[in-house]
């Protein structure tokens, strides 16, 4: 009897040996190329050694065999381990081929964009076109040091160069023109390139660039528009995430005829922020208030403001700041905002839901950055009314934890 439970044992313990042998292989050969920071919607990793899957959520690690891949009205953010920050765009295939720092050279990046978009702000390895190189159907991408998108869509390539240069290898297109350079160091900054290599230079940045929000809101008011100086998004939330309704009385009734929607306003990548902000984002959890006003400069087209109130709850397990609520007084009345949405590496996406001042709707927007660490929320806002847009309020603040 015990012979037999030995035995057992023995070829259990064979059995879970040549289970974790199966997967031991992919964690000792792949080296990690960065991690995840932030995934909305459905994010997939490929093992391109074995085709594996896995589902990337927040603090996913990603590794140099790895294709990661962003379905509809997804969205994903990578920090990689030379501090390069990518934000993955909805329905785009990377394939991260070689990510590697530390060696003499200066590190080695290879990637390809096999579909979809992104945008990144480089880390470390940059400075020479051998050291970086970003596949795209019309040829490779080198780097001097940027903050640039690019995007393939309808059998073209979209490029805008934020800051820094890139160079585009097109030599093995057919009839491509040669190396581009755009940015500082090129002649312009946006382009388009046709899937034989044809390059248009373009004055200002690609219309079909494809927000970094999730999805564009069919509901969007007409007023939320990029003459008022605002472009507003959806991101729809997983219905467990929907932030708690802080509307009370009649202004709950306007918020519904106003929209239907969350609207979480797209910012730019440049907020971004440090390796030392991402970590603290990426390592902490739980929910927390941000209650205490410790500082607020707010000035009114109408005069004097009082009676300030602000308030923010952020999950940093969700990645999302659920509720946030604005309010104070000028000589027309109570201006009221309420606002929600996600974490970024430094700063925040946030959407103002639903604005009024007195009983007329306003709209606007507000932004917020986090520093000392995590323990205080800066930032600035600007309302004004929807009909009569001379009426403006606007103001920077500091909440702190109570």
């Amino acid at each position: 009897m015990n012979s037999n439970f030995k035995l057992t044992v023995n070829f259990t313990s064979i059995s879970s040996a040549m289970a974790l042998a199966v997967v031991l292989p992919f964690f000792a050969h792949a080296e990690q190329a960065g991690k995840t920071i932030m995934s909305r919607g459905d994010v997939v990793a490929t093992d391109s050694s074995n085709a594996s899957q896995r589902d990337l959520k927040r603090r996913s690690p990603i590794y140099n065999v790895d294709v990661v891949n962003t379905g509809e009205s997804s969205q994903a953010q990578l920090r990689m381990q030379d501090g390069a920050l990518i934000a993955l765009k909805a329905q785009t295939q990377l394939k991260i081929e070689e990510y590697s720092q530390g060696s003499a050279e200066g590190g080695s990046v290879v990637m390809e964009l096999i579909s979809g978009g992104l945008r990144t702000i480089t880390g470390e390895i940059k400075g020479d076109k051998n050291n970086y190189k970003l596949k795209t159907p019309v040829g490779s991408i080198g780097i001097r040091g940027t903050h640039y998108e690019v995007e393939w869509k309808n059998n073209e390539l979209f490029l805008a160069v934020w800051d820094g240069t890139i160079e585009l290898d097109m030599s093995g297109a057919t009839g491509a023109e040669g190396p581009v350079l755009l940015g500082k160091g090129g002649d312009f900054s946006f382009a388009k390139v046709s899937e034989s290599g044809s390059v248009t230079s373009l004055l200002k940045p690609p219309s079909e660039l494809s927000s970094l929000s999730s999805s564009v809101s069919s509901s969007a008011q007409s007023n939320d528009t990029e003459e008022q100086g605002t472009t507003v998004a959806s991101a729809e939330l997983d219905p467990a995430e929907q932030p708690t309704p802080i509307l009370e009385g009649s202004f709950a009734q306007v918020a519904n005829d106003v929209s239907q929607n969350e609207f979480i306003n797209e910012q730019e990548l440049d907020s971004l922020g440090t390796a030392d902000i991402g970590e603290l984002i990426s390592e902490r959890t739980g929910s927390t208030d941000y209650t205490v006003l410790e500082s607020i400069n707010a000035n009114s087209s109408l005069g004097a403001v009082s009676a300030i109130n602000m308030q923010m709850t952020v999950n940093f397990d969700r990645g999302t700041v659920e509720q946030g609520a604005l309010s104070f007084q000028d000589s027309g009345g109570e201006w009221f905002a309420a606002f929600n949405g996600l974490i970024t590496t430094e700063g925040m996406d946030l959407g103002v839901n639903f604005a009024s001042h007195g009983n007329n709707l306003a709209n606007g927007t507000i932004r917020s950055r986090f520093i000392d660490g995590l323990e205080k929320l800066s930032g600035d806002f600007n309302l004004r009314e929807i009909d009569n847009t001379s009426v403006t309020a606007r103001g920077d603040f500091l909440l702190g934890q109570p």
